[in-house]
């Protein structure tokens, strides 16, 4: 354990720092950019260096990081005072081309550094890694908003975490800093949370912390409009019994990241943290740990909580490297690299009576960067609006919440443009509803985009008769279809007897949460896939086979069964693949093809995508 700790905890700036470099600039993709010196540029090249920032800021959604005295090889050079003064105000005059502001994070005197092993510093040069941060251009678009998922187990203290984060208020031990965001009576009473709670903090364009805290900010509306970059956290339920509510949050509101919560006092891993922890792996979200009540653990708690989880990260279907985030370097290195779904997992060891190495972790938040993803070709996509949430307002009507997926709402647009599709409902059918307003974390805007969270208030005169339900879609298609049956090809992570035709569970997809049953199955397998395969690489980088164009594919009978490979004892390290017809068993709902599903039942877990959905026409109405 001592061995494992010390080289595990051994951070990414300290392995830098004695080589004297940082990892070779990735020049394709990422927000961090290497610069050796911005000293007095031509015109035309700071017009270059100018657009190279955009593309930088564009990479990191309005965030960008920026190596100042750093070689493209990641090899530290250092510059002078008077030259490094000299490229941070060209760095600025870049940035303010762009409406941004730089802050720096960290300067290095090169000569400090205990070992450089590549090439001897002048004495006084330094490195500086500056922060470039777009600042609110309007109301429109005026922040970065990720959206952290708060997983773990019951009594692990995520809602106090939670609210020592957003209310700045340390927990007295007793459950105070929690009581804030505990939304039912039973909850207060009895310190269970069993819904899906939202919370949000801010930071500024200077990386200053914004929350309820901070000088007349009393409401969401107050952060909002002081921040540039917003923190959504979604904090799940940790108790057994609503184990469905937190897949819900998680494939329903598609967090960037997760957070595994962990008591240092329970002296080890619960079943629920494991299950949590699997089920982000499985979703492919990139998962920190923050390990709490380092106050009160003993020495024999705390280490056996942490050898339980290193072990657990060291398990085939994970392949996690530690990083325990010790020192605000830790915190810069951990960030960027965290985002690029790096095998580094920061851990945080924090208590919220204390505020033991909060600071840490609000640091970290700051320097998160959004993740990449191909939004620019979903932008042009028909309108898809997932409902998660559904209201009741007097003198405003249906109030739904949830997330865009594809295309763009904007209220300003003619009533036609913005008027769509609302449904299925039980029998399948669609009403036309019209958009009339937009909030964004309860500020109002005239626009949203695919990959944001917002609430729609919506009006047709069908609605005074239309049961409006968690689950359906808003769609700007022209004629929308529901389906009862759709086939998927799916990959068994772990079933306790195999699947077979006639397995029923329940399908997590989005916003759809509904039970389903197998009608149909045939086997697909690699014939030469190792049985070692990761889990996290299988779910990272996944490949689905259609059955009949692939020749390495093994198709059997439509009875036969597809089981888990082999185990750990929680979860599978690899499994079959297997092409299956589902049927909803309740209602139609809207699919889509390359929708990704859960299928779960008590513990089996599948994993898969939509191959192609099935017509009604071909299948019986009613279920």
């Amino acid at each position: 354990m001592r061995h494992d700790f010390r080289d595990w905890s051994n951070s990414l700036w300290n392995k830098s720092a004695e080589l004297g470099a940082l990892p070779p600039e990735v020049d394709d993709e990422g927000n961090i950019e290497y610069k050796l010196k911005l000293v007095n540029p031509s015109f035309e090249r700071l017009e270059q260096l100018i657009t190279q920032m955009k593309w930088r800021l564009s990479e990191g959604d309005g965030e960008a990081m920026y190596e100042i005295g750093v070689d493209d090889d990641g090899t530290f050079i250092g510059l002078s005072r008077e030259d490094m003064s000299a490229s941070l105000a060209t760095l600025r005059k870049m940035a303010d081309a762009l409406n941004a502001d730089v802050s720096i994070v960290r300067e290095i005197v090169l000569d400090r550094l205990a070992k450089v092993v590549r090439k001897k510093p002048t004495p006084g040069y330094v490195v500086i890694e500056a922060l470039i941060r777009k600042r609110p251009s309007d109301k429109l678009d005026r922040f970065t908003d990720i959206r952290i998922a708060i997983v773990g187990g019951d009594g692990a203290g995520k809602s106090s975490l939670l609210g020592r984060l957003t209310y700045g208020i340390n927990d007295n031990g007793r459950g105070r800093a929690r009581l804030n965001l505990l939304r039912h009576r039973h909850e207060i009473e009895s310190g269970k949370t069993s819904s899906i709670a939202h919370e949000i903090m801010g930071y500024d364009s200077e990386g200053n912390t914004i929350n309820y805290t901070t000088n007349n900010v009393s409401s969401w509306e107050h952060i909002c409009e002081l921040s540039s970059k917003i923190i959504t956290f979604l904090d799940t339920c940790g108790h057994p019994k609503y184990l469905r509510t937190t897949i819900a949050g998680l494939t329903g509101y598609a967090p960037d990241y997760a957070c595994l919560v962990i008591s240092a006092t329970t002296a080890g891993l619960s079943d629920m943290t494991r299950e949590h922890l699997s089920l982000a792996v499985m979703l492919d979200v990139p998962v920190f740990v923050v390990i709490t009540k380092i106050d009160i653990a003993t020495p024999d708690q705390l280490r056996h909580t942490l050898t339980s989880l290193l072990g657990l990260l060291k398990a085939p279907w994970m392949r996690k490297i530690p990083l325990f985030v010790r020192s605000k370097n830790d915190v810069m290195l951990s960030a960027p690299h965290f985002a690029r779904h790096g095998p580094e997992v920061p851990i945080f060891l924090v208590s919220n009576v204390s505020s033991d190495n909060i600071h840490h972790v609000e640091q970290f938040f700051n320097l998160l960067p959004k993740p990449a993803r191909a939004h620019e070709q979903l932008l042009e996509e028909p309108v898809e609006f997932q409902i998660e949430e559904v209201y009741s307002l007097p003198d405003v009507g249906i109030v739904i919440g949830g997330m865009l997926r594809k295309g763009r709402i904007n209220i300003k647009e003619p009533e036609e443009q913005r008027t769509y599709h609302l449904g299925p409902d039980a029998k399948g059918h669609f009403i036309r509803v019209t958009v009339s307003s937009i909030h964004r974390h309860r500020v109002p805007c005239h626009y949203i985009h695919c990959g944001q969270t917002a609430t729609l208030a919506i009006q047709s005169p069908d609605l005074v008769h239309w049961p409006v339900s968690k689950g359906m879609t808003l769609l700007g298609m022209d004629t929308p279809e529901s389906y009862f049956e759709f086939e998927a090809d799916m990959i068994v992570l772990y079933h306790p007897t195999g699947v077979t035709k006639g397995t029923s569970g329940m399908i997590h997809m989005g916003s759809i949460r509904q039970r389903a049953q197998i009608t149909s199955i045939s086997i697909a397998h690699k014939e030469n896939e190792k049985a070692e395969t990761g889990l996290h690489t299988s779910l990272s980088t996944p490949t689905f086979y259609s059955g009949s164009s692939s020749t390495d594919v093994v198709q059997s009978s439509r009875s036969s069964h597809v089981r888990t490979q082999s185990t750990d004892g929680d979860t599978a390290t690899s499994g079959h693949h297997a092409l299956c017809i589902f049927r909803f068993l309740y209602k139609p709902v809207y699919l889509h093809a390359d929708a990704q599903i859960l299928f779960v039942e008590g513990k089996a877990k599948c994993l898969g995508r939509i191959t192609r959905v099935i017509p009604r026409t071909r299948s019986i109405d009613t279920p």
